[in-house]
Order: structure tokens, then sequence, then C-alpha cells
């Protein structure tokens, strides 16, 4: 297959994926950006020779497949677009950020030959590859509770610098529930194997700066489909150090959990192989349990070198013609909880069903299609 040629959508987060691009050179190459803002615009230009354009309908017309970056409610819309015209997606997170933006997605993708795979980086950590192998080689048991925490102070990021709100102040603190979930979700839905069926969403109240709808924490507590218990907490306002990527889990032969402050290490305990009572270093099963594929960092790569796996997984995915490992349901899995409780968080925390997108008609023709292996 000749070099798939990729085009970027929002020159600001876009950049991130170059580290994986250059370690895949003879693969894909960058053929253009597309950015509104002149700036982010002429920066991106200006560092990497890339050309640049003005309309996002152009990038299409020169791509065969797009990194959407932009702003969260814009990642629908210019994938959508993009499906349509046959251009494979990578998608930032979420994968939407209404119900009918998630239907209006899962009818483009099983519409189109093109591909679809979100790009949820959290899953790509260290740490988080290393347990996720040994809960499917069944270490830990039967798994029944797992925490994930994104605990991100940012009160600057939701104006700029002339006071006027960013597209943040609306679509992340301007929402009363989880508005961004899947960096908590994604990594616990992979290591449970499992989709959340209801959840529970409250808050702690505004506090800390209440001019913004979302509470200071939200917790979300959410019931899988083998009766799991999963807590994930979002905290976007509260005055303390960042704590973006704190997980824990727990089943019959052994837990694990991250580290909470600096000088910490992430830890298990395996009924039968820790000694007892006692915790060990994750890194004691790194050998065995890190996948090779992803044990060599692209130089650059941001995110603790996370963020140059989704783009090396996605082209392989596009070159040899295999599903992504987080395809339209994975990444409607990932979302939707978040969506849903906001209904929750207005309702008092009163439990509601999460849709399972596979039992959706969106996009269903009349000859089979994507749907079809689902019936």
């Amino acid at each position: 297959m000749a070099k798939l040629k990729i085009g970027v959508a929002g020159a600001p987060r876009g950049a991130s994926f170059l580290a994986g691009m250059h370690a895949y050179e003879g693969r894909a190459e960058i053929a253009g950006v597309y950015e509104p803002d002149p700036q982010a615009r002429h920066d991106f230009t200006t560092a990497t020779g890339v050309p640049s354009l003005e309309r996002y309908e152009e990038l299409l017309e020169r791509v065969d497949a797009v990194i959407v970056a932009s702003p969260q409610h814009h990642h629908v819309p210019q994938a959508v677009a993009a499906l349509e015209r046959g251009v494979h997606v990578l998608s930032e997170v979420p994968a939407a950020v209404s119900l009918e933006q998630a239907r209006l997605l899962l009818a483009a993708v099983r519409g189109s030959d093109a591909l679809y795979m979100l790009a949820e980086n959290y899953c790509y950590s260290r740490p988080n590859l290393i347990v996720g192998a040994m809960a499917k080689a069944g270490l830990f048991g039967e798994l029944y509770f797992g925490e994930g925490e994104y605990l991100h102070e940012m009160k600057s990021w939701h104006t700029n610098p002339a006071g006027q709100p960013t597209w943040r102040y609306f679509w992340q603190v301007g929402r009363a529930g989880h508005s961004y979930p899947t960096h908590s979700v994604g990594p616990l839905l992979q290591w449970f194997d499992d989709r959340i069926v209801a959840v529970s969403c409250v808050g702690s109240g505004r506090h800390t700066d209440p001019e913004h709808e979302i509470d200071d924490t939200i917790v979300l507590l959410g019931r899988t489909s083998r009766q799991a218990l999963l807590s994930v907490r979002l905290d976007l306002l509260s005055n303390r150090p960042h704590l973006m990527d704190y997980y824990s889990l727990q089943g019959t032969a052994g837990a694990y959990e991250a580290p909470r402050a600096e000088g910490q290490e992430p830890r298990v305990y395996l009924l039968d192989k820790s000694p007892s009572e006692r915790w060990q270093p994750l890194d004691a099963y790194a050998d065995d349990f890190l996948p090779k594929r992803y044990r060599e960092v692209a130089e650059g790569a941001g995110h603790w070198g996370a963020d140059s796996f989704p783009v090396r997984d996605f082209i392989d995915a596009v070159h040899d013609g295999t599903a992504p490992p987080f395809d339209i349901y994975a990444a409607l899995d990932m979302t939707l909880p978040g969506i849903v409780s906001e209904t929750s968080f207005h309702e008092g925390g009163a439990w509601k069903a999460v849709p399972n997108p596979r039992l959706w008609d969106a996009g269903v023709g009349t000859e089979p299609g994507r749907e079809a292996p689902l019936a």
C-alpha cells in the first residue's frame, strides 16, 4: 500500500501526534493541517513545513485519513464529513458530546468503507498496559471494583488572554455532569473487558469557581454488565496539584493501585504471588506483561509516551485492513456514560441506563453492513 496521506484538524492538539508519525515515516506522512486560528496555523506550519488550509473540506480533498484533534464538540461533525468521503478517521476524545451526535457518528461509521478509531491515549500508558495484560491473564481473578480519577486544575484554560471564554468554558465546565470521561473510563473498561450499563452521578457543589455550571468535584458511579462497580472522579477546578492518571482495581485474587503522589510507584498485590499482605512494585511484572509492541516510546511523545501509540495502531489498522483497538463501539462505551451522567446529576444522582450502541438502528441500511456481525 502507498504511503498514507494524513491530515490534521486542530493544530495545537494535533501536534502531539507528530512523534508517532515520525516513528512511522515509512507508512504515512502529514499532508496538510486545517486550523481556523491564524496564529496556531502559522506556528504549526512553521515548525513542520506542512501545508496549512483554512477550510476543513480542502483538507479532506487531499488526504486518505484525518486526525480529528479539534475542540470536542467538533469531533463528530468533522468525523462524519470525513467518513462520508471515505476518509479514515482517528478522533480525539471524547467521541461525542450528546446522544444525538453519538447516533450520527454511528450511522456514518456503519455507512462508510473508511475506518474509525478513538485515540484514547491513557489506555497506552506503561502502567495501564501492564495491568491490562495481567488482568487478561487472570492474575487479579474476577474483577469487581475499579477507580479512575482525572484531577486537573484548568481554570486558566477556560478563557483566552483577552478574557473571552474558550470552548472549554462551555463544553467542559459549562455542563453539570462528568463532561470528560474517557481518560478515566477507557482503561477500566479495557481491564474489565466490560461496558457500563447504568450510572449515578453526584457533585460536591460549586465552591472554587462558582460561575461555572460544573461542580468542583464530580463522582460518577458505573455498574457494568457483569455487576462490577466503577467509581470515576472528575475535578477541573479545585486548587490542588494535578492527579490526571489515578486508577485502581480490585479482584478476587489481587489488587492494583496507581501512585497518588510524587515519589510513589504503581503497586500490586496478588494473592498467590505477593508476600503475605504486602504490596509489590508493578515493575516486577513488566518483563512478562508489558506488550512488546509498546516497549519503545517515540522520542518526544507526550503523556508519558502514550501519545505515540494511538496513531501507530491507527496507521497499521488502515494499512493491514484490520480492526482498530478502539472502534466505534469501544469509543461510545467510553463516551456515553459521561453524556448520560448529566441527566443523573440533574435528578439528584438517580441511576440511569446507559444505552448499548450495538443495539441502535442508526445507519442500518437495506443490505447487511457494519452492524451485521452484531446481529
